[in-house]
């Protein structure tokens, strides 16, 4: 439920858990590894096409949108809610709220998740003041008064202890799985928030029932118990963990305006301080029915859906969703580095700024993503991983952190033992200048990835909880779920052309970031890698 903040501690092997963090800043996975075709592959037969003919839509009173698939192969159905809301969207001073809601959205409402709403809400109200008045003495700094003060936090913790007495906990995750659900999820990223899982059927009422209950009038009960647990995740993925630490660094050097260079997981110093009514005012501002999409698909019908949409969801706000971020990263017109010393495992971390995911140019970027570091057979991935064998593992991939804005192509190395992690990051730079110069990418190389793309996208398709996902962030990213068919139509329609002037514009040095861990001078020395 909480993925969208987490990683480990590096290991041996470390890239996988690098990409896990990007991944949870809100970075698409790469495309999957396949071997390339020696000439251009046979077309792939699809129903795609005939899946959109099968997509339903409408609109409730308040502005949700629900997108429908009607499929009776099984006695199941899978949706995702998707809020346009995400890192990118917090006030300055409380990042990590959005991820907060995430978690508040499981403590459940005035009648799932409590023993007596009567009395729990006036506790909870209680707890609100005792909170907000140990923070404004802990803000009066060396000027506090630290006899007041600890009296202060003596009678928050009691509140806090009175408002927990009357906490069912974990019900409303008890009543769902007890439902059937086995997959009970969710995630937030820089660029939205989703919520998911599947049900039996029969269950179709109760999710309705549930699911805008909990859209609908929330209730934040153990929220600061909850804050705390987000601060842990901060702690335990960046200040413990070398690979935490060197992707913030990262990517606080590569954005230095746009809010994409915070990251999920906020500051530590917001995580200490935001309130629960803060908390409430974004959601009032975010959870709104303009500003989410539900896509459902399985053994449902849409009249079905459609009443239950009325009855359960048509209670959500109807306020306008609130404007995009306006702040623009301003151009780079020099390379940016970070160099973290660390004993750990040398990694290198590349990223050149590109444009937003719904910009018509973005799909030569994902092409180019993948050719260079999507699989053995990529071209950064044979010259350094499989011939040179100075590098033990390379991925990359577009959207980093997150696709809704201009964002980063990233790339990630992993150096073999004993290689120079700077000397590994000019050898790749080798690569890609000799695909320009003298080894462009081949018609083959591209076919292929269109045919690997298509494919990926049929069995997205094929799959009821991916699908919903897809029809969601269509909606909710590019404002058409229709976008996600298109697609195919923008991936078959590229050259090699669009892939060489799109690597000639932003695959420079001048627009790129590099960050890497390095081990200190004296452990280099012993171990041979100096």
């Amino acid at each position: 439920m909480r993925v969208a903040s987490r990683s480990r501690a590096a290991a041996v092997l470390a890239l996988p858990l690098l990409v896990a963090v990007a991944l949870a800043m809100g970075a698409p996975a790469a495309h999957a590894a396949a071997q390339p075709a020696a000439k251009a592959p046979p077309p792939v037969t699809t129903g795609l096409e005939n899946l959109e003919k099968q997509v339903k839509e409408f609109t409730l009173p308040n502005g949700l949108k629900f997108i429908v698939v009607e499929r009776h192969n099984a006695p199941v159905f899978s949706f995702e809610t998707m809020v346009n809301a995400g890192g990118v969207d917090e006030p300055i001073g409380q990042t990590g709220i959005a991820h907060m809601m995430e978690h508040m959205a499981f403590k459940g409402t005035s009648v799932v998740g409590t023993k007596d709403w009567a009395g729990e809400q006036p506790l909870l109200e209680a707890e609100e003041r005792a909170y907000l008045a140990c923070l404004d003495e802990r803000r009066r700094g060396f000027k506090a008064d630290t006899a007041r003060l600890a009296s202060l936090q003596r009678a928050f913790a009691e509140a806090q202890d009175a408002a927990r007495g009357l906490v069912e906990s974990n019900e409303f995750s008890r009543i769902i799985e007890s439902a059937g659900a086995p997959d009970m999820n969710a995630m937030t990223s820089d660029d939205v928030t989703q919520y998911y899982y599947s049900l039996p059927s029969n269950r179709l009422e109760l999710w309705a029932l549930m699911e805008g209950g909990r859209m609908t009038w929330p209730v934040f009960r153990e929220f600061y118990k909850e804050r705390d647990v987000v601060y842990e995740e901060r702690r335990m993925g960046v200040e413990s963990s070398p690979l935490g630490r060197l992707f913030m660094d990262f990517i606080n050097t590569a954005f230095v305006a746009h809010p994409y260079k915070v990251g999920v997981i906020g500051y530590p110093s917001d995580l200490k301080s935001f309130s629960r009514g803060q908390g409430d005012a974004f959601f009032r501002k975010h959870y709104v029915a303009r500003n989410m999409a539900v896509a459902v698909v399985g053994d449902v019908t849409v009249p079905e859906v459609q009443a239950l949409a009325n009855k359960y969801f048509g209670a959500i706000s109807d306020a306008p969703a609130p404007p995009p971020v306006v702040t623009q990263e301003p151009a780079h017109d020099a390379e940016r580095r970070v160099i973290l010393e660390d004993p750990a495992q040398p990694m290198i971390v590349v990223g050149w700024h590109i444009p937003a995911g719904d910009d018509p140019g973005y799909p030569a970027y994902e092409a180019l993503a993948s050719l260079l570091g999507g699989g053995d057979w990529a071209r950064l991935n044979k010259a350094l991983v499989k011939e040179r064998k100075i590098a033990v593992q390379l991925q990359a991939f577009a959207g980093l952190p997150g696709k809704k804005y201009p964002n980063l192509l990233g790339l990630f190395i992993v150096p073999a033992a004993g290689q120079d992690p700077l000397a590994v990051e000019q050898a790749a730079y080798g690569v890609m200048d000799s695909i320009l110069a003298t080894s462009p990418f081949l018609p083959a190389e591209l076919e292929g990835y269109k045919v690997r793309v298509r494919a990926q996208n049929i069995a997205r398709a094929e799959r009821n909880s991916s699908l919903t996902d897809a029809l969601a962030r269509a909606q909710v990213l590019q404002g058409d779920w229709r976008e996600f068919f298109r697609e195919q139509e923008r991936v078959q329609a590229l050259t090699v052309a669009d892939l060489t002037e799109a690597m000639r514009r932003s695959l420079v040095k001048r627009n790129r970031t590099v960050a890497m861990i390095v081990n200190p001078p004296a452990q280099a020395a012993n171990e041979g890698g100096r």
